[in-house]
């Protein structure tokens, strides 16, 4: 006989009305980074810039929307997180007890596009830069 799960519980509860296009994306480019591997807390503190440990151990500081909104609180990012997932740009699913985050088929559109978006500015920035060294072998 299996024993049974006790799966941590999740309520969503979207404060928002509608989200601008940055900030949908700030939340796509958030999961992308933890797709898998976490949750709406996690995803929060990213957003928020948050000085927690487990963020510096996964270099999550390091992610391009460490802190994009850090003028909410979490609980207000929570409630955008919130949102993005009842209007299906991130989906919850379980992990055998935890509810983690990945992409929907309407998210992962904008993930690319924003993927696609930061290759060009890196490219863009070295081109620019004096120091550039290009290898054409």
């Amino acid at each position: 006989m299996s024993k049974k799960v006790n799966r941590v519980p999740y309520k969503l509860n979207a404060q928002e009305d509608r989200l601008t296009t940055n900030v949908i994306e700030y939340i796509i480019r958030g999961t992308d980074a933890i797709i898998g591997s976490g949750g709406r807390s996690i995803l929060a503190k990213i957003l928020k810039g948050s000085k927690d440990k487990k963020l510096f151990e996964r270099n999550l500081d390091k992610e391009p929307v460490y802190g994009v909104l850090s003028k909410f609180t979490i609980a207000e990012i929570t409630g955008k997180i919130d949102w993005a997932i009842l209007h299906d740009y991130i989906q919850i699913e379980y992990d055998y007890r935890l509810p983690l985050l990945y992409h929907t088929h309407k998210g992962w559109q904008i993930a690319r596009q924003v993927r696609v978006k930061e290759l060009i500015k890196q490219f863009n920035d070295m081109l620019a830069s004096d120091s550039a060294e290009y290898n054409m072998a």
